[in-house]
């Protein structure tokens, strides 16, 4: 064989296994493109198959809800509203009558008149809400009229323990200011004349306090101790004023 007939045969030979090769390397790529092709088709089923699960459950509960949904005639609403009022009616005499008896041996804490208080409040609020087409309704408006009056009555007494607390608090704030500013003396008049004044106001504050409030026996306490003080620190007063 001739070298150039060789050669040439070598050259077809190698072109042959690279085109080979790239036919290979061809049906790689579409096998692989193949697989993407078919895991992507996969996952859009999936997802396709969840959504359409999530609508079917939406269905299933929409009917399900309506099938709950009760319909109610004229006669048994009107039924049902005459049981409720004859509750409310029952619940507000219940209410009224403990909010009564919390506070039917006064003096008592500014706390239990304010229970009290809520407790005539919920009577009156459940009175009211009963409706005029009812059996009970002159009844409930009867009593609440009374309950109204029974609270505007509380109300009165509650609004004097809670001024008579307001002072007994107010009073011991300004003793606590008188006695701070006076403490590590010697202290110019000023000073003096100013816990003088508070001392006098938190006395002027316990006298007007009524004795017949809870927080009355403490006041009488206090303002014993605050009249002392009071004397002594007048004393005090008069003696910086003759030294100055």
């Amino acid at each position: 064989m001739e070298p150039n007939q060789l050669l040439s045969e070598l050259e077809e030979s190698l072109d042959s296994e690279e085109l080979l090769q790239e036919i290979e390397q061809q049906q790689q790529q579409e096998e692989q493109l193949s697989e993407e092709t078919k895991f992507s088709q996969k996952r859009l089923i999936i997802l396709l198959l969840s959504i359409l699960m999530i609508e079917v459950g939406i269905v299933v509960y929409a009917l399900q809800a309506s099938q709950r949904i009760v319909i109610v005639s004229p006669e048994e609403q009107a039924l049902l509203e005459q049981q409720k009022a004859e509750k409310d009616l029952k619940d507000a005499q219940k209410l009224n009558v403990q909010g009564k008896n919390m506070v039917k041996y006064p003096p008592l804490p500014l706390a239990t008149w304010e229970e009290a208080e809520a407790k005539l409040l919920e009577a009156i609020k459940l009175l009211e809400e009963i409706p005029d087409d009812t059996t009970v309704e002159k009844e409930a408006s009867k009593q609440l009229q009374a309950y109204r009056q029974d609270y505007n009555n509380l109300r009165e007494q509650l609004i004097v323990e809670k001024t008579a607390t307001s002072k007994l608090v107010t009073a011991k704030k300004l003793a606590t200011e008188a006695s701070v500013i006076v403490q590590n003396p010697p202290h110019p008049p000023e000073v003096w004349q100013e816990a003088q004044a508070q001392w006098q106001e938190a006395i002027d504050l316990l006298q007007e306090i009524p004795q017949d409030t809870f927080v009355a026996a403490e006041a009488v306490e206090r303002l014993d101790v605050y009249r002392i003080n009071y004397r002594a620190v007048s004393s005090r007063l008069a003696r910086e004023k003759e030294s100055n």
